[in-house]
């Protein structure tokens, strides 16, 4: 067996353990308490925190099983990998925005569901001669000033105005470790994804070339591919890692907090080679 398929093995054995924490989380979150190791966990989040936070790292989660399966084909789907990879990474930053910052934030994303589903039906589709108006609503603008007065400013039309890395940083500001998993997480996938994602020609050449050393054999190829989702994989896990640590360390759930460690330590090792050196003590 290759390297790069031990480390892939690797990288779906720690995605697998991670989904049960994920899913013991989320049970918490939505039914618990339950007795986990040494400890009861019993949800102290506020209920809107627990809406917006739980139905998006669910997605992510299910996002992440995508990507296992997906990892397993051969051929060249592992292009459209990255745009999955992009779902997964933002909606763990997501999740973890909601579980680590004031209340408003979650609930702003919550009064954002109505407001964005009135919005799809009453928008401006195209610019200049390419352009068509779709209207359900006799008056829209009064319908924004009455209804969604919070969006109706320039620039107010989103439940956030953060980017993703000003939320990593949120976020790392009240856990640190679950910060710097984001940070990796991002870095991996997020900049090349949008390439891809968007039809660039750097982004098809990105795909085609990166990791190949510019050697153009097909044996380089293959490997250049495999190194591109051993990085998505990783990203995935990284991403995972950021909010199982975010949540567990908000709510103190000691036994949650120190597996989790334990998978980053082998998601780090497999993805560098290298062992965790970052202390032993998560935060």
């Amino acid at each position: 067996m290759s390297d790069q398929q031990e480390i892939l093995q690797e990288l779906r054995a720690v995605i697998a353990d991670q989904q049960e924490l994920l899913r013991l989380c989320l049970y918490v979150m939505t039914e618990g308490p339950v007795q986990y190791k040494w400890q009861l966990l019993s949800n102290e989040l506020d209920v809107d925190k627990i809406r917006a936070a739980a139905g998006v790292a669910m997605g992510a989660g299910q996002s992440m099983n995508t990507l296992v399966k997906l990892s397993e084909e051969k051929g060249l789907m592992i292009r459209d990998m990255y745009g999955v990879a992009r779902t997964v990474v933002e909606g763990f930053i997501n999740a973890a925005f909601f579980v680590t910052q004031p209340v408003d934030v979650a609930q702003r994303a919550l009064r954002h569901v109505e407001y964005a589903s009135w919005k799809h039906h009453n928008r401006i589709i195209g610019s200049g001669e390419m352009m068509l108006a779709v209207n359900s609503d006799e008056d829209p603008k009064k319908t924004l000033r009455d209804r969604f007065p919070e969006f109706a400013g320039k620039g107010q039309g989103s439940w956030t105005t953060l980017d993703a890395p000003n939320r990593i940083d949120r976020i790392g500001k009240k856990v640190r470790a679950a910060g710097g998993a984001f940070l990796g997480a991002y870095g991996m996938v997020y900049a090349v994804s949008s390439e891809i994602i968007h039809g660039s020609v750097y982004g098809m050449s990105y795909f085609f070339t990166s990791h190949t050393k510019d050697r153009t054999s097909p044996d380089s190829f293959r490997h250049g591919v495999q190194e591109q989702l051993i990085n998505i994989l990783s990203a995935a896990s990284h991403a995972a890692s950021g909010f199982l640590a975010a949540y567990a360390n908000t709510e103190k759930f000691g036994p949650i907090v120190l597996d989790e460690h334990e998978l980053f330590k082998r998601t780090y090792k497999a993805a560098t080679g290298d062992e965790w050196v970052g202390g032993d003590e998560p935060n």
